[in-house]
């Protein structure tokens, strides 16, 4: 694998409108699902899906030694993209996210990933959706907050959530968040599921794009991290 190995991630990041000149080159990389799958998209939805799947299919290739179109993606039952491998000495796990403009990637060696990131907007119920979502402790942390500062841990605290759910497969309704123990005073969490004693996950924020709160979820203990910017194709 180039430069991928067991303790480290890889996170990729980009904007959608740097590529659309690269448009066509992403999507004939596409399977014939994913292209029947873009032809159903309304026309903005459509390029973002293309431009999103092209750049995955691209950096998979990148690990993996192969050419973009070789590769086959399958779907979990929560839609979660799934590279699928033969043969392979290690496994390649890996997890997107995108919100407004930007892109996020992350890939791992053998460990399963969640990557979310997330515009800061205002205008929703933050309190609605905390009582909803996120542990006690995290709620009323929240209460303590006013303004722009209780904008920002909303979002820090949500973008953690929807990572952890992303790297146990899960989607928001159907993951039984209260199983883990979560908190927001330290930088990292190492989660530990109250019914499985040797299921636990590392989950911590990162930096992003400004206005943006992103996290990272991955399988046991924390690995370290490198970033790096997508600005070109690497198969052309």
């Amino acid at each position: 694998m180039r430069e991928l190995n067991q303790p480290i991630i890889h996170i990729w990041h980009t904007q959608f409108e740097a590529h659309k000149k690269k448009y066509k080159h992403f999507h004939r990389w596409l399977s014939t699902e994913e292209k029947n799958r873009a032809d159903k998209l309304t026309s903005i939805h459509r390029e973002k899906f293309i431009i999103s799947r092209g750049i995955l299919r691209d950096l998979l290739a990148y690990y993996s030694k192969k050419s973009p179109q070789e590769l086959k993606l399958s779907y979990s039952s929560f839609g979660k993209p799934l590279l699928t491998q033969t043969n392979a000495e290690h496994t390649i796990e890996f997890n997107l996210s995108h919100s407004k403009n930007s892109l996020a990637y992350a890939f791992t060696l053998n460990t399963p990933v969640g990557i979310d990131i997330e515009y800061i907007r205002q205008g929703i119920n933050l309190d609605k959706i905390a009582y909803r979502f996120f542990s006690a402790e995290e709620y009323n942390r929240l209460q303590l907050l006013q303004g722009n500062q209780k904008l920002k841990v909303f979002f820090n605290i949500w973008v953690r959530t929807e990572a952890l759910i992303k790297a146990k497969n899960y989607t928001l309704g159907t993951h039984p968040l209260s199983q883990y123990k979560r908190s927001l005073y330290t930088p990292l969490h190492l989660l530990r599921n109250q019914k499985k004693t040797n299921s636990h996950y590392a989950l911590f924020n990162f930096p992003f794009y400004s206005n943006f709160s992103a996290a990272i979820a991955v399988k046991g203990r924390r690995k370290r991290i490198h970033v790096n910017a997508y600005t070109h194709p690497l198969s052309i």
